[in-house]
Order: structure tokens, then C-alpha cells, then sequence
């Protein structure tokens, strides 16, 4: 797999779990203390996020931090 695969993935699967919890990406940032801009490329998968970021994700919206990574090989 490539790195834009899984960025591709990881973001979509980050966006779909913010959208379930009803956050705006604006919300998102504000409770990472980070740039809207940034969860935008996050979701986009232009960047990936540092285990930290995911571990912040994952405690913010309450999920399993595995389940960011749902459908990557």
C-alpha cells in the first residue's frame, strides 16, 4: 500500500467518525488545539497525523483508537 492509500483512508476514517459524533472540522481543532486548516489536510490525507494527534482523536470522540484504521491493509 501506498502512503497516499493510507492517508487517503486514515483521513476519510477520521472524518467519518467526526461527522458521527456531529463536529465540525472548526469543533475538531479547537479540542485538538490545532489549525482548522490542519484537520482539513488531515481528512483529506495530505498529511498524517502523529500518534499523539490519533491518541488525542480517539480520546475527543471516544473511539477505539483501532477504528481509525478500519479497511487499511
Amino acid at each position: 500500500m501506498e502512503s497516499k492509500d493510507f492517508g487517503y483512508l486514515l483521513g476519510a476514517n477520521i472524518r467519518a467518525e467526526r461527522l458521527r459524533k456531529h463536529h465540525t472540522q472548526e469543533k475538531l481543532a479547537e479540542l485538538l488545539g490545532m489549525s482548522i486548516n490542519y484537520v482539513g489536510k488531515m481528512e483529506r490525507g495530505t498529511i498524517i497525523p502523529s500518534t499523539l494527534v490519533i491518541y488525542k482523536l480517539s480520546k475527543i470522540l471516544r473511539i477505539d483508537i483501532n477504528d481509525f484504521f478500519k479497511e487499511i491493509d
